[in-house]
């Protein structure tokens, strides 16, 4: 529960803003709606200076540099360096591997600092040109932050959460802190202006019910000084107000909490955005924080502007069509740039706003007194199903399914339909299935008959084709055991933009894998696969950091084959997660030292000289393995049934996040494939990357002769 003091946010022009948005979107207006306008309240305009679409990736990451005008975007494995006063096209510069999820600006303007995959670089402004790196990072790096006189860096990355937030010597590269103490990966850090406090965030996209964590730290010495449990779920960003006597986070629950560093407690939160805010910062010497906010399969994916003090908005921007991931604004804040999932970055000006003495505060309708009444119900939302269901649908969010040819398409129908649903999988109904799976696999067709006819008794509506399906249905589980016709069924859901998840194996061959992340890409629209082992409560302990980093790790799975597919895609994937699950991506090469009838044995070596092992068996044997890391031993890879997958789902499609990235689901089919060409070379070492350039090729023509 939150303190008695923590008091909900009273925004009077909340309901003046929501008509306009509501005007907008009949009259077909863009969605830029502009608080005040008929009302005879007078309020600087913001309006969009440039916009850029189709950009190579997903935005990630902005930063404005010195001189107020440039900046630039992270997106995959490069950055655009923009121009905000021309409509130019960016100029791009490549930045390998992966996501380039955070930037930081040192105080002289001389350096930028980038964060992606397993890596900091740090660029010379001017030119973009890399410089050197700085430590070694074991997964993304999510979060930068410069001391403000430049001698330091903070980190933040997706690893085990004993390492995952550190300070840095920028001259010398050493380690000055470790950051110790958050239960989850930290996804966001930042220094106060003084530079004697840092604040961290942190929270975990695959502990859907876990809560996020927001402390704040002495830089001097790295000690914690508050420790925040107010996020109902993962938090995702967080900010200093310029005075340092504020402190701001957002996170999955929607929200973006105030904290007041004075009193040292969660003083107020604003609410009204409507899905997961994700970025947050101060501005006119910050009485006013602006905040951004998506994630989920439609709408709302939007930045507003409001007063600290009062929750007053004073403008919502929404022009992007998905998740708003990054916001920078100009050091004399005369620009706002925008950049989110939908491959688009936009401008706006934002002077004659920011630049406006701040409104006198509004009364909030709650205080210090638990008596006191309830704010208005516009202000606080509780999350719910409605992004992704039509507007003016009632009821629970509508669930299809395509193949009923597994007992997974059972098993989740039962859970999700159970009229006494737990609170962490309700609010979603499987109510229509296209029944075919696979046309020549004996163990698939002969089951269909059978589902079908179990489905129908349960009230589900069969119909005869995927086209008739989707009209009916909000949300997809594609759930064919034949991965060959994968790619074409995703198409079809893809296109009529419903998020997808697709159950193992995602698909019968690399190339078809990358090509279905890149149509979900091409289509915004969410698409993740797994199989239920990754869920596994021992195996997400490892992952966690309970025996820090992990050196060795063996998982063990039956394994059995089935000739259309390569060998350990059709089963052996399930203890191939687990073993990704634990030793997370970085697998180098891969050597198949064991296939014989009954048994396959195949060895990974990861960066940093840890080895990863999976052994597969066909006769008796089940789930299990063991995981060494630098803190202890632990067993991992247990089959703990089919629900803790069904919640990821369930929480994949709430929000439109994956809880298993791109990356490491290609890694995992990179891995598998690499050991049937290991095979085919008598035991030989194969590099994932050239299996990968090899996909990569393939996929590319299987798009081509898409329709």
């Amino acid at each position: 529960m939150p303190p008695r003091s923590f008091r909900r946010l009273s925004c009077t022009a909340l309901g003046v803003a929501l008509c306009v948005i509501a005007f907008a979107a009949i009259t077909g207006s863009a969605a830029l709606a502009q608080p005040g306008e008929g009302t005879g309240e007078k309020r600087p305009r913001v309006r969009p200076l440039h916009g850029w679409d189709d950009l190579p990736d997903w935005i990630t990451s902005l930063a404005f540099l010195k001189d107020n005008q440039h900046f630039v975007a992270g997106t995959y494995e490069q950055l655009l360096l923009f121009d905000a006063r021309k409509e130019a096209a960016p100029k791009s510069e490549a930045l390998t591997p992966g996501y380039v999820k955070a930037l930081a600006l040192s105080t002289d303007g001389k350096t930028l600092a980038c964060g992606h995959y397993q890596a900091v670089s740090l660029l010379d402004a001017a030119t973009l040109a890399v410089k050197r790196t700085l430590g070694e990072h074991a997964g993304y790096v999510t979060g930068l932050a410069f001391s403000p006189d430049g001698q330091q860096l903070a980190t933040a990355e997706e690893a085990g959460p004993n390492e995952s937030a550190r300070v840095f010597d920028v001259a010398t590269g050493k380690v000055v802190h470790v950051l110790t103490g958050h239960t989850f990966p930290v996804r966001a850090i930042a220094f106060s202006a003084d530079g004697k406090r840092i604040a961290t965030a942190a929270g975990d996209e695959e502990r859907i019910t876990q809560p996020g964590e927001v402390k704040v730290w002495n830089a001097a010495d790295g000690k914690l000084i508050y420790s925040f449990s107010n996020p109902k779920r993962a938090a995702t960003g967080v900010a200093f107000s310029p005075d340092g006597k504020f402190l701001a986070s957002t996170g999955f629950d929607e929200r973006v909490i105030l904290y007041d560093l004075d009193k040292g407690k969660a003083v107020s939160f604003f609410a009204g955005h409507s899905r997961p805010t994700n970025a947050v910062l101060f501005a006119r010497g910050g009485a006013v924080v602006i905040s951004a906010s998506g994630g989920r399969a439609k709408g709302n994916n939007e930045v507003k502007i409001w007063e600290r003090d009062s929750g007053t908005e004073l403008t919502v921007m929404g022009v992007h069509a998905a998740r708003v991931d990054a916001i920078a604004l100009s050091a004399d804040q005369s620009l706002l740039a925008t950049g989110a999932y939908d491959k688009r970055v936009t401008v706006w000006d934002v002077k004659d706003l920011l630049k406006k003495e701040a409104a006198a505060p509004t009364k909030t309708t709650a205080s210090n007194d638990a008596k006191s009444p309830a704010p208005a119900q516009a202000v606080h939302k509780t999350p719910t199903t409605a992004s992704v269901k039509k507007d003016g649908q009632k009821g629970p969010v509508r669930v299809g399914i395509i193949g009923l040819d597994t007992s997974h398409c059972a098993a989740f129908t039962q859970v999700l339909n159970d009229p006494n649903a737990k609170p962490d999988v309700a609010g979603f109904h499987v109510v229509a299935a296209y029944p075919r799976g696979s046309a020549d696999i004996a163990s698939s067709t002969e089951r269909i008959p059978e589902y079908t006819k179990d489905f129908r008794k349960r009230g589900v509506e069969i119909v005869d084709s995927i086209s008739a399906l989707l009209p009916k249905v909000d949300v997809v589980l594609l759930e064919t055991n034949d991965g060959r016709p994968h790619l074409e069924q995703a198409l079809a859901v893809i296109k009529a933009g419903k998020p997808l998840f697709i159950d193992k194996p995602i698909a019968a061959s690399l190339a078809d894998a990358i090509a279905i992340f890149e149509l979900a890409r091409r289509y915004h629209v969410p698409v993740f696969s797994s199989s239920s082992l990754r869920f596994g409560k021992a195996t997400l302990e490892v992952r966690n950091g309970k025996i820090g980093t992990v050196q060795t790790c063996e998982t063990t799975s039956p394994c059995h084959l089935e000739k259309t597919h390569p060998d350990l895609f059709w089963y052996g994937i399930h203890g191939v997660e687990s073993l990704f699950t634990v030793m997370g991506t970085g697998c180098k090469s891969v050597r198949r030292t064991v296939s014989t009838p009954t048994e396959d044995v195949v060895v990974g070596q990861w960066d940093g000289g840890r080895v990863g092992t999976f052994r597969g068996t066909r006769g008796k044997g089940g789930y299990g393995g063991t995981a060494t890391g630098t803190k202890g031993t632990m067993a991992v890879g247990s089959y703990d049934g089919y629900r803790p997958l069904l919640v990821a789902i369930v929480h994949f499609f709430y929000t439109g996040i994956a809880p298993v990235k791109e990356e490491e689901t290609l890694e995992i089919y990179a891995f598998m494939e690499a050991a049937d060409e290991s095979k085919r070379q008598h035991g030989a070492d194969v590099t994932l990357a050239s299996v990968m350039t090899k996909a990569r090729a393939d996929a590319e023509k299987r798009l081509r002769q898409l329709p």
